[in-house]
């Protein structure tokens, strides 16, 4: 039985709270907590060191995709693709990117180095630049992957999304004309009047698609019947220049220039660099008549 002179754990602990320097513990237990975050700090540098061989030798980034050469080292899966396909165009051999040794095409899945990056990131084991720009990617990753899911489900909007981020090669996709004119075309066949513009133009220049003046005409001119300012600025455009079996006519340029540059048609989807073209070149066709 304790004595009843003698402090109870709980008036220990307070006393030690209190007045930590005289009851000693206190003090050690400061010393200890920081051991223990200079220990952390320790090992946090030495991971964010070692996460540097993880960082494609092409990007300089975390991969989104990670996949692993022939010479050992971890790629970006579409940058490493795309070196590998312009070496085959362009030489005899592929080289590594890396060493620049000669190295064989094969690329395997790196599942484990993705989980890895994803835990050192989300955990805050790796931050700065490095994660920033990873978080950024894998952001980008996942909404065109739900745009691409939206799209194969029917949503017209997500379909000429997803043509203008192929057209431009947007959000991490390699640019890809055929896809761009794939996704454009099934949001006209759906009867989207921006499908309609841009499938048509596709079609009418051969961008994607085998080419068809008529059939690209006809799609274009059926979107500026509906309202579309792309299309009324492609119209002005060839009838401008007389191209793409239209006759050279400065009154047709002007007509469809000014449909796209004042606002009056009712689907626009013309960017500010476009809109901004159709306006200069409205005035410069007015200022010759």
């Amino acid at each position: 039985m304790s004595s009843p002179s003698a402090p109870s754990a709980e008036a220990a602990a307070a006393a030690e709270e209190e007045n930590p320097a005289a009851a000693g513990g206190g003090g050690r237990k400061r010393d200890r907590e920081d051991a223990l975050e200079e220990q952390l700090k320790r090992t946090k540098t030495t991971v964010c060191a070692a996460a540097r061989h993880l960082v494609c030798a092409i990007t300089r980034e975390l991969p989104i995709d990670p996949v692993t050469a022939e010479d050992g080292f971890i790629y970006e899966e579409r940058e490493i693709s795309e070196w590998i396909r312009k070496k085959q165009a362009d030489e005899d051999t592929v080289t590594s990117p890396t060493t620049n040794a000669e190295m064989g095409t094969k690329l395997l899945p790196a599942v484990q180095v993705r989980n890895n990056i994803r835990d050192l990131v989300e955990n805050g084991v790796i931050d700065g630049e490095l994660a920033e720009h990873w978080k950024e990617a894998m952001g980008a990753k996942e909404m065109v992957e739900k745009t691409k899911k939206n799209a194969e489900e029917g949503d017209v909007d997500a379909m000429y999304i997803l043509g203008l981020w192929y057209e431009n090669g947007s959000f991490g996709l390699v640019q890809n004309v055929e896809e761009a004119y794939k996704w454009f075309k099934k949001a006209a066949d759906l009867k989207d009047t921006r499908g309609m513009a841009l499938a048509g133009w596709c079609i009418a220049n051969g961008v994607g698609v085998r080419k068809s003046l008529s059939h690209g005409m006809m799609l274009l001119t059926l979107a500026s019947e509906r309202g579309s300012d792309v299309a009324c600025y492609f119209l002005g455009e060839w009838h401008r220049d007389g191209t793409t079996g239209l006759p050279k006519d400065k009154k047709e340029a002007i007509y469809w220039y000014k449909r796209a540059a004042d606002g009056s048609c009712s689907v626009r989807h013309l960017m500010k660099e476009g809109l901004e073209m159709a306006k200069a070149k409205l005035e410069a066709l007015e200022a010759n008549e």
